[in-house]
């Protein structure tokens, strides 16, 4: 079983094929919502009522919007991963999905056991993604504090620079003086 807080929003135009997904999606533990549209998709999303932690997406969802188009108006808010379902194969489709940031292609009829697969290793991608994102986060902070300290370093090195040359200054001055004062005595 999968982690029971996952909730997965299905995109799919087609009932029969959505209640197949959804049934076998449950089986593995996941909380299911659907969507017949792409404009219902990104009212969902939107809404904030639902944590979504993943999108399965339908291409072709029939005469509204398609699911690339969806799938990109939803990615300009929202860091969700998707995957995209199709029964296409056809290049210019597959293409279409290669332009957006998702995290899979499977064809609808590669049944269960891919369908859940897939579904799995899209989620360790997206981990791996946002804990990569999280050290890159962490190494420009370390940075930005190492560029902060070198610059105070920097600025250390010329007060001591200042100071020493005031020193030496006064030192010289001393010593002139030290000389003077030995001249006068004799």
């Amino acid at each position: 079983m999968n982690d029971p807080a996952k909730t997965i929003l299905i995109v799919e135009d087609e009932a029969i094929i959505a209640m197949q997904e959804i049934r076998t999606l449950e089986e593995e533990g996941y909380k299911v919502i659907y969507a017949a549209y792409g404009e219902d998709a990104i009212e969902i999303v939107r809404s904030g009522q639902d944590e979504i932690n993943l999108i399965l997406m339908d291409i072709d969802l029939g005469s509204g919007m398609d699911g690339t188009d969806a799938a990109r108006e939803i990615l300009k808010d929202h860091d969700i991963p998707v995957v995209f379902l199709s029964s296409h194969t056809e290049k210019q489709i597959v293409d279409k999905t290669e332009e957006i940031t998702s995290y899979g292609y499977v064809h609808k009829n590669s049944g269960e056991t891919v369908l859940t697969a897939s579904v799995r290793m899209a989620f360790r991608l997206f981990d791996a993604y946002r804990n990569i994102q999280h050290q890159k986060t962490e190494i420009e902070t370390a940075n930005k504090k190492l560029n902060s300290t070198i610059a105070e370093l920097h600025s250390a090195i010329e007060t001591l620079k200042s100071t020493n040359e005031k020193f030496e200054a006064v030192n010289e001055s001393l010593t002139h003086s030290q000389v003077e004062l030995k001249k006068r005595e004799e």
